[in-house]
């Protein structure tokens, strides 16, 4: 929508416009005369009453956070050497609250170059540069994510060569470039490059998701188990324009030891785990393994191994394990399990 303002007051209801609807103000410099002049916009920005305040340099840079005030003879210079005004800062209202204003000016200068006057507007930014600190938070938190977990972000090009890597050439100990296009195959195992590139041509001819374990020589020399998954992203047709993946290090877990390596009877938070990954019931389970469901609660109600043998728990574990649930004995901490 185009307002269009006609009459003698026109330019000042444009400019009017402009403040209100853009949180801005127009400020100049007289600098021969060291005179000011703020529009009403500028003192709202500020904060200030226009009654009760003359422009000046001064009091505008009172205003400004004490970390984004220019050091001494900045403006001195920018001045005499007439360049432009562009920077963001933060203003301090009267009330306390901090404002993030965008200013941009020119220094105007004579026929023989000498500055004359200087002109600008400020804008407030405040909403635009909180949103992009939001961003840059959710970007530092998904950073750190991706590291803590011993994980690699990537996209591939349709035919499964890697276009673009986050954190694979730390994991790998090697400069990203190596691992693109189909330089991540040269640190797989020797063993497994084939059925991981023979997983990735099924992924693309059936457009499904692509998954696989394999192992990758990792930055202290040794090789280490990696689950890799991607997602296609279709295009409009339904052609593949790009996979989305993520590799992620699951070596300590694929070297903890099963129940059947070290012969550890399962706990009660174990038992209750694996009902809830397999959506289980009490009853369920009961029916499943021959024991009664007053046992599986005895069994569940602590989360200790038992004190002695317990018959009951090796009909349990077998259905558990039919039903899809691998349970596990890291050599530190307690038990665990995952989906099989």
């Amino acid at each position: 929508m185009m307002l269009l303002f006609e009459g003698d007051q026109a330019p000042q209801k444009t400019i009017q416009f402009i403040e209100e609807k853009g949180c801005a103000g127009l400020w100049s410099w007289d600098i021969a005369a060291r005179k000011h002049h703020w529009s009403p916009g500028i003192y709202a920005l500020l904060g200030l009453d226009p009654k009760q305040y003359e422009p000046s340099y001064e009091l505008f840079v009172a205003h400004v956070h004490p970390e984004d005030r220019r050091p001494p003879g900045q403006i001195q210079h920018i001045v005499s050497q007439a360049l432009p005004v562009d920077r963001t800062f933060r203003i301090i209202r009267p009330d306390g609250r901090q404002r993030w204003i965008l200013s941009r000016g020119e220094i105007l200068v004579d026929a023989a170059g000498k500055p004359t006057r200087a002109v600008g507007i400020l804008f407030d930014v405040t909403h635009h540069h909180e949103r992009l600190e939001a961003l840059r938070l959710s970007e530092d938190r998904f950073n750190v994510l991706v590291k803590t977990l011993h994980a690699a972000i990537w996209t591939a090009n349709s035919d499964g060569s890697i276009s673009s890597s986050f954190n694979w050439g730390e994991l790998l100990g090697e400069s990203t470039e190596k691992v693109l296009g189909f330089g991540w195959l040269d640190y797989l195992h020797p063993d497994d490059r084939e059925a991981s590139l023979q997983a990735w041509k099924t992924a693309a001819a059936t457009r499904m998701p692509y998954e696989v374990e394999h192992r990758a020589k990792a930055a202290d020399g040794t090789y280490h188990w990696f689950k890799s998954r991607a997602m296609p992203v279709l295009n409009s047709d339904g052609t593949i324009r790009e996979w989305l993946g993520i590799s992620v290090d699951i070596n300590e877990s694929r070297s903890w030891p099963t129940r059947a390596a070290v012969g550890e009877p399962l706990t009660g938070a174990q038992i209750r785990a694996a009902r809830g990954i397999l959506n289980w019931s009490v009853r369920d389970l009961a029916e499943a393994a021959g024991v009664s469901p007053s046992t599986i609660r005895r069994l569940e109600e602590s989360s200790e191994r038992p004190a002695g043998r317990e018959p009951a728990l090796e009909p349990i574990r077998k259905v558990l394990e039919a039903g899809g649930v691998e349970f596990l004995f890291p050599p530190s901490g307690k038990p665990g399990l995952r989906p099989r």
